[in-house]
């Protein structure tokens, strides 16, 4: 086809597009009456046509298509003067708004058109987008109601009514249009899933498990539904039917550790050592896992016996049958001794992070954790001697050894010299697997930066930790801690400090931090509180109780401030007197 036939082509594509466009308006407005073909009659059908709204409207119409939304605008605003009750231009003319993210002009014009044309489905659903957009949940909730009422059969429109709900935090109301959708639909996933989700947030066990038994039968191959069914059961007080769940799970994808390890879970929070004990030998003396899922296992109950006490004892029983099994593993021994640093027991780690080394030379995580081990033992010339053997075994490693080497300085009271380090390790080219290591760097940069008084560098220090790891509390809770001893952008301090404390809600220090950031904000009373609960969580520091001072002494608790000022002296004293050896 020539560009001449192709040009004659679109041309009638966009003439029918024109007649479309036509068509839709002229069943939209209302049509005109007829006039008889007399003199006086051809002169009033002659005003007729002069007053026709028509071709303005089809005007605009074609206006908003090309995206000359406020071109659309004033066509329909002269049409709506001369067909004030047209619902339809009411619409177009919100619509227009929308599109230009006009909400309030937006929401008036639909609330218009819904009022004319109360029985327009797709008017009040519009409407209810509107009022979603407008963060106005509760309306869109009522207006997807409206809509249900002349469809009632709708289960795409109910779900849409239950996100609603729950956006406006009202979980009964949002549970009962997702358990009508369901009877509607028994096979509808979607809703069946938030049905689950409520009815557990709402502590409705009885009634999840019926329906996680729904799900299950619809996604057959989703085995994790298993897990959550077994955690009912247990919350039920069913637990023969808790084992034999997760029993099954574990026997029928033996490839698969993460429900063994549910298995487990479930033993240890029951109470139940001697049957985790013997399920867990058992396991080990039969699995063929390769050596990376169990170090994984390992490093998960580390982990979590570092949060709650229920997995003390069974992270270590674990890690005392793995090194029996596998005396020659020397990431074993690592762990094993990370084990024993995170419980406080460091000789017993730092022995253990030596006998990984000695295991195999190359392991470079058992070399970094035995010299911060000695390090933070306060055998700090150990530590160096350790270093620069490292170096020499694993000339390599040369970026990893500089970053210790700067946290050594850096926690040695020596900034001058970290940061002197650590700006070559992060101006270096890093492949992406060294992000973690990049990390490390910046945040120990910022706080050197930050020792030395030069405020500017440490915020972008921790700018370019945000921006590698956006949920990096200690970045996050700092940098807020620096803008607002600086008294600036404490706005963006208020949100970094937030985000920390949503993270790490019981952390004494990021407590701190907020109610420090409120402080400065003016807002005294809510200081006081986040400052108090900071105390409470069982941090003892002269700073904390030197910003709760402060609180009262605006608050006009003028004994109280002195009480925190006594306490933050004896804190201080307390150190010196420890630091002096006495």
């Amino acid at each position: 086809m020539t560009d001449r036939e192709n040009r004659i082509v679109a041309f009638r594509r966009s003439l029918a597009l024109l007649a479309l466009i036509a068509v839709t308006a002229l069943s939209a407005l209302p049509a005109k009456a007829s006039v008889s073909r007399d003199s006086s009659a051809t002169h009033a059908s002659s005003s007729v046509e002069a007053a026709d709204p028509m071709p303005d409207y089809v005007q605009g119409l074609i206006l908003d298509m090309k995206g000359d939304y406020w071109g659309a605008i004033d066509l329909f605003r002269r049409v709506m003067a001369r067909r004030p009750a047209d619902a339809a231009v009411k619409y177009s003319i919100s619509k227009a708004w929308y599109r230009l993210a006009v909400l309030d002009s937006a929401k008036v014009y639909g609330e218009a058109a819904v009022r004319l044309d109360p029985s327009n489905r797709h008017y009040l659903r519009y409407l209810a987008g509107v009022a979603h957009d407008r963060k106005e949940y509760d309306q869109a909730a009522e207006l997807y109601g409206q809509a249900l009422l002349l469809e009632p059969e709708r289960t795409d429109l109910m779900y849409l009514q239950g996100l609603e709900y729950l956006a406006a935090n009202q979980l009964e109301k949002a549970l009962d249009v997702f358990e009508k959708s369901v009877r509607i639909d028994p096979y509808n996933e979607a809703a069946l899933t938030q049905t689950l989700t409520l009815e557990i947030g709402l502590k409705r066990y009885a009634e999840a498990i019926d329906t996680v038994t729904k799900l299950r039968g619809l996604r057959e191959s989703d085995r994790r539904l298993g897990i959550t069914l077994a955690e009912l059961y247990a919350k039920t007080g069913q637990d023969t039917l808790a084992i034999q769940t997760l029993w099954e799970l574990a026997e029928g994808d033996r490839t698969n550790i993460t429900y063994r390890i549910a298995l487990f879970d479930h033993y240890i929070r029951a109470g139940r050592k001697e049957e985790f004990h013997r399920e867990l030998t058992t396991f080990l003396d039969t699995s063929s896992f390769p050596p990376e899922p169990l170090h994984d296992f390992a490093k998960l109950y580390i982990s979590r016996s570092s949060k709650d006490s229920l997995f003390v004892s069974p992270a270590r029983l674990l890690l005392d049958e793995l090194v029996a099994r596998r005396p020659r593993d020397s990431e074993l021994f690592m762990l094993k001794g990370m084990y024993h640093m995170v419980h406080g027991r460091k000789q017993e780690g730092a022995a253990l992070l030596g006998k990984a080394i000695q295991l195999d030379s190359g392991n470079v995580t058992a070399w970094e954790y035995l010299i911060t081990a000695r390090f933070e033992s306060g055998e700090k010339r150990k530590a160096f001697e350790l270093l620069a053997q490292a170096r020499r075994r694993l000339p390599g490693q040369r970026l990893r050894w500089s970053a210790i080497e700067g946290y050594l300085l850096l926690f040695s009271r020596e900034p001058a010299k970290a940061a002197a380090v650590l700006e070559t390790v992060a101006r270096a080219t890093m492949q992406p697997q060294e992000e973690a290591l990049l990390i490390q760097v910046n945040t120990n940069l910022a706080m050197a930066y930050d020792l030395l008084g030069l405020k500017k560098r440490s915020r972008v220090a921790y700018e370019r930790v945000i921006a590698l790891d956006p949920h990096n509390t200690l970045a996050m809770n700092n940098f807020a801690y620096l803008l607002a001893e600086e008294g600036i952008r404490l706005q963006q301090a208020l949100r970094l400090a937030t985000n920390a404390v949503l993270l790490e809600p019981e952390n004494g220090v990021y407590l701190d931090t907020l109610g420090w950031v409120y402080f400065k904000l003016g807002n005294h009373e809510l200081a006081r509180q986040l400052l108090e609960k900071a105390l409470a969580t069982g941090i003892d520091e002269a700073e904390v109780y030197r910003h709760l001072a402060e609180a009262y002494r605006k608050l006009g608790y003028e004994a109280k401030a002195r009480e925190m000022l006594e306490k933050a002296k004896n804190v201080k004293k307390g150190k010196e007197h420890k630091k002096s050896g006495h």
